[in-house]
């Protein structure tokens, strides 16, 4: 300053706390100092009133600074949501937890090598932990791409235990901070959770690494959100036409979400067709609604433009035949009733459909249908093998309308000397005359025929283009859409 007297120790010395436990850009930093030296030295003896004015001078450079980092930095959750309220797409988890008062304010600064990191907000309960935090370079601005997580960089949860519960990633979402998360498909039983940042290397594909330390670890404790977790247990039994049986466990209510539970049984009929582990691999598609017929939310429907607020998922063998599942939602309604509705459920079973043809034939499509799938094979090519070893592989090239669901689909393919070969798929697919109230219809497309990008029957090690070639689906992942069950909840 130009103007030296003990107000300016003491000034300094009110203006350090405050400031502190944030960080201030190099901007904003220079635009305080150079606020406070432009007060210009007494031209009056009236020094008291010369004292009170710089104290009322440092308090409004003192704003000045902590408004523009408002403005410059991180964004609080609450101001998040906010933006969230703007784009349709509010996270009622969040916005419960800072009802509730359950925003940790961590206050981690970690300086290295020109570059600081920063959290001041974290969210945890048993269903997720959620985390902002920014990264700044020695001008003040938020480097959104240099920090890459995974190996050797990470940041876990740990109970307090000890054990490491789960490990955070990057949600993307905004430019203003890097949106950290970990979902819990088991609900966490603990105490407290320490979450520890392990991060030595900044740097992407465009810039040099920079090694340094940034690590961090700061606990969280979560005996305020536990007690908010309620338990309530449902009833309700179905059974499918072709052997499906379903019951309905519990809801389990916590801070940022809710947790659905059911459980599965197949009879002897549907095991038999889905023998060995192939009955385990399995999708259920349902919704929720209100009494009148509005969307809540969906899972794995066929319509188009549904309500997603699925945050995780999960599934596990309970017994032979006996599956157990769980699916978390940002909410359930509480104090109205709704209804589960069943749509369907796919499962692994044997098929063993198949069609031939010869390649040389295929200057014109031919069309084969099997078990309600079309597909329209339009030609063959010889292309180099995704398995890294330097040969060629035969490719046919298809477009499809599947009726079932591609996820657990397996296909051999057979020469004319009847040698067998293993058949993998390539392509984009996505679906097809879904209707917006349509919760069954449409079908899934295999290949895309506006960018001419059909999908493709990979023949490994089928190094020539044979006579004749046989495609058998000896696995198709079987598609029901016959249930029609469903259960009115919170009555």
């Amino acid at each position: 300053m130009s103007y030296h007297d003990p107000v300016d120790h003491q000034i300094k010395q009110f203006l350090k706390p405050k400031t502190q436990d944030v960080v201030l850009p190099d901007t904003v930093q220079l635009a305080v100092e150079n606020a406070l030296s432009s007060l210009s030295e007494p031209k009056t003896k009236k020094k008291s009133y010369f004292k009170q004015w710089r104290w009322a001078a440092a308090a409004i450079a003192l704003f000045f600074a902590i408004g523009a980092v408002t403005i410059y930095t991180v964004p609080t959750f609450a101001e998040m949501i906010r933006s969230l309220f703007a784009k349709d797409n509010l996270d009622i988890g969040l916005l419960r937890a800072q009802e509730l008062g359950l925003v940790h304010n961590p206050h981690i600064k970690v300086k290295d090598k020109g570059y600081t990191l920063v959290i001041e907000e974290a969210v945890a309960d048993p269903t997720r932990v959620t985390v902002a935090l920014q990264l700044f370079d020695k001008k003040g601005k938020h480097e959104r791409e240099m920090l890459i997580l995974g190996e050797p960089n990470n940041i876990t949860i740990k109970d307090d235990k000890g054990n490491i519960v789960g490990s955070m990633y990057d949600m993307g979402y905004t430019n203003d901070f890097y949106y950290m998360v970990e979902f819990f498909s088991e609900p966490l039983q603990t105490d407290k959770i320490t979450i520890e940042g392990n991060i030595n290397t900044l740097g992407n594909r465009n810039v040099p690494s920079i090694e340094g330390n940034w690590n961090f670890s700061f606990d969280l404790d979560m005996k305020e959100a536990n007690s908010k977790t309620r338990v309530e247990e449902l009833s309700g039994t179905y059974t499918t036409p072709h052997g499906m049986t379903v019951n309905l466990k519990r809801i389990t209510r916590m801070v940022q979400g809710v947790r659905f539970e059911l459980e599965t049984e197949l009879d002897d009929a549907a095991m038999a067709r889905s023998p060995g582990d192939l009955w385990e691999k399995q999708m259920l598609s349902f919704h929720f609604e209100t009494l009148d017929n509005e969307e809540i939310h969906s899972v794995n429907p066929r319509k188009s433009g549904y309500m997603n607020s699925l945050m995780t998922s999960d599934y596990t063998v309970i017994g032979d035949g006996k599956m157990r599942w769980s699916y978390t939602f940002k909410y359930l309604p509480e104090n109205e009733p709704y209804r589960f509705v069943l749509d369907g459920y796919s499962i692994a079973e044997v098929d063993g459909s198949k069609f031939s043809f010869r390649p040389a034939e295929l200057s014109e499509p031919k069309d084969f249908t099997i078990l309600k799938d079309r597909f329209e094979l339009i030609g063959t090519s010889m292309e180099k093998s995704q398995r890294g070893d330097k040969t060629d592989e035969l490719a046919v090239l298809f477009y499809g309308k599947m009726d079932n669901e591609i996820s657990y689909e397996v296909w051999k393919a057979y020469d004319s000397a009847s040698k067998q070969y293993n058949v993998s798929m390539r392509g984009v697919s996505g679906l097809e005359s879904s209707l917006p109230d349509g919760w069954k219809e449409g079908y899934i497309s295999m290949g895309d025929r506006i960018m001419n990008n059909p999908y493709k029957f990979r023949i490994e090690g089928l190094d020539h283009v044979p006579e004749e070639l046989i495609l058998e689906r000896e696995v198709v992942d079987k598609r029901y859409n016959d249930p029609n069950w469903s259960v009115t909840l919170n009555e």
